[in-house]
């Protein structure tokens, strides 16, 4: 009796102990459709968009398929989320950084390709380009999608957006914007799709690092013209 007086009993700790573990079972559940997202892209990835059921991104995830559907109707669905949640919020941040006065040119193009590649080198993400061309006959409405939610943005809204900003502030020459775009965006998507491809049987070395910068060299002499270095 005197337990309970105290306000110590065993019901008042375990109203406790429920009060406490809502916060947590509210943080799992926020975190749940990201945990999905991560499932299903990594089993696209590795057995292919058509060949992955929604069971067994369920039971990579660790929950059930009827959980699956309380955030997502299709796998479609859970590979547009991927798109729209990792890689269109790098797009539109770096068309934000156009409009400012700094850094130059080629530097911005420099954040660009590193920010890319550190999000996508080491993630499944990596095998999103080569999952694309693979599922394009199959899934055309798919890929149609990725064209245009990610290829497109990425040409016209920064790649673009930067060759006409070094242009106009004489750091680029006066090149063919839409097909100097198209070279430039075709080097860096064909890179993670060797990698995910005739990458694992190739067996000269291949430093994606160095890929990288010398992608960055070769660009920035290139779109600077006889005038410079591009530098």
């Amino acid at each position: 009796m005197a337990e309970a007086a105290g306000g110590g009993g065993p019901a008042t700790v375990a109203a406790a102990v429920e009060v406490l573990a809502k916060p947590a079972r509210r943080r799992r559940k926020d975190a749940r459709p990201a945990e999905l997202v991560e499932a299903a892209l990594a089993l696209f990835v590795e057995r292919g968009f058509a060949a992955t059921r929604i069971d067994d991104i369920a039971a990579r995830a660790g929950v059930g398929k009827g959980t699956l559907y309380l955030y997502f109707d299709s796998k479609e669905a859970l590979l547009e989320a991927a798109v729209q949640q990792k890689l269109a919020p790098l797009i539109g941040e770096f068309s934000g950084l156009l409009t400012r006065p700094e850094p130059s040119s080629n530097e911005l193009l420099r954040r660009f390709v590193h920010r890319w590649w550190g999000l996508i080198g080491h993630s499944p993400l990596r095998g999103l380009p080569k999952l694309m061309v693979a599922e394009s006959g199959n899934f055309p409405e798919l890929a149609g999608r990725f064209v245009r939610d990610v290829v497109a943005r990425l040409q016209d809204e920064v790649l673009a957006g930067l060759i006409r900003r070094g242009i106009a502030r004489g750091e680029y020459a006066d090149v063919h914007v839409p097909y100097a775009v198209r070279v430039l965006s075709h080097g860096l998507v064909f890179m993670p799709v060797w990698l995910e491809s005739m990458g694992r049987i190739d067996r000269r070395p291949f430093d994606p690092d160095r890929y990288l910068e010398t992608w960055l060299q070769l660009s920035g002499r290139a779109l600077a013209g006889p005038q410079g270095e591009g530098t």
